[in-house]
């Protein structure tokens, strides 16, 4: 947090920390950001062990509106801390960091063009710290809400023939997980595939992403 330089929040400051929060939620690379992370629905047990502040950008734009915020500085260091929490959790190397990362150079820029004469918050790097208890309540096969996300993504880039090996495949696999809604036209329930069938499905398509021939078929 920003404790040298404190701007006090008046209507004109206002008006523009609502606009870097609407670039930000306009961004087709926010989806992610726009609420809060949903923890449990997700299956992520150790989340709000390891992030100690949630926060979102449209927990930030609420707050905005019902005039939480005293000072600028209050309001863009939350918003630094989503790009941290994210960060934090996720590591380094992880597809939705560097989407972080991208929407912390948009943030920083617009920070730069709306509120020139304002500090910029200062990035606190944290480490995540990993307790005997997280282990106890993590299972050991589980899939990611990141894995999720890439399978969802991957599933996009796929031609209807490799779609449909898949659907083949989750259908008699995880029954549950698929659901058709007329004819030819499905709809997969990520959460409701079994994990080894997830990861069987998740090594087809990347080796077909990969450019592998398209016969080399992962047996289920």
């Amino acid at each position: 947090m920003i404790k040298n330089t404190q701007t006090p929040l008046n209507k004109d400051e206002q008006k523009r920390l609502n606009q870097i929060v609407q670039q930000l939620i306009d961004s087709n690379d926010s989806v992610e950001f726009r609420q809060p992370v949903d923890y449990k629905r997700l299956n992520l047990p150790d989340y709000i062990q390891i992030v100690k502040r949630p926060m979102d950008l449209g927990t930030v734009q609420l707050k905005l509106n019902n005039n939480t915020y005293k000072t600028v500085e209050e309001c863009l260091d939350e918003i630094q801390l989503i790009w941290d929490n994210c960060k934090l959790y996720n590591g380094p190397q992880s597809w939705i960091t560097k989407i972080a990362e991208k929407l912390e150079r948009l943030f920083k820029k617009n920070v730069k063009n709306y509120l020139p004469l304002v500090n910029l918050p200062q990035v606190v790097p944290k480490t995540k710290e990993i307790t005997s208890d997280v282990y106890q309540e993590e299972p050991q096969e589980q899939v990611t809400y990141n894995d999720k996300v890439e399978f969802s993504n991957n599933l996009k880039q796929l031609a209807p023939e490799q779609i449909g090996l898949i659907v083949h495949m989750i259908q008699n696999t995880s029954p549950n997980a698929f659901i058709e809604i007329e004819r030819e036209k499905y709809q997969i329930i990520v959460d409701n595939i079994e994990y080894e069938a997830f990861t069987k499905c998740q090594q087809q398509i990347q080796a077909w992403i990969s450019g592998d021939d398209i016969n080399k078929k992962v047996k289920i």
